[in-house]
């Protein structure tokens, strides 16, 4: 990347990571782990992408529904529902 397209992404990130980290965050269910993952996947994905993002209409939006696919596969990879909890039993089952 160039150092102009370099320097609009850092602006862009310094101006929209605290909003994308709110919807994450909100996306999560208040998991502070997994929102963080997210806003990383992100921007990530965006800097990849960033000469189409740079060049939308909406870089903000852009970067939002980038937000909510990656959770949205993120939930699908994960379906099972499985949730991990403080309390093992005794004895094996059986």
């Amino acid at each position: 990347m160039k150092s102009a397209q370099e320097d609009a992404y850092l602006e862009f990130v310094a101006a929209r990571a605290k909003a994308l980290y709110r919807s994450a965050y909100a996306l999560a269910a208040g998991d502070t782990h997994l929102a963080e993952d997210l806003v990383q996947e992100t921007l990530s994905r965006v800097y990849v992408h960033w000469r189409r993002v740079a060049a939308a209409d909406s870089p903000a939006a852009y970067a939002q529904t980038v937000l909510v696919r990656t959770f949205l596969t993120l939930r699908r990879r994960s379906s099972t529902g499985e949730r991990p909890t403080g309390n093992m039993p005794d004895k094996p089952y059986g």
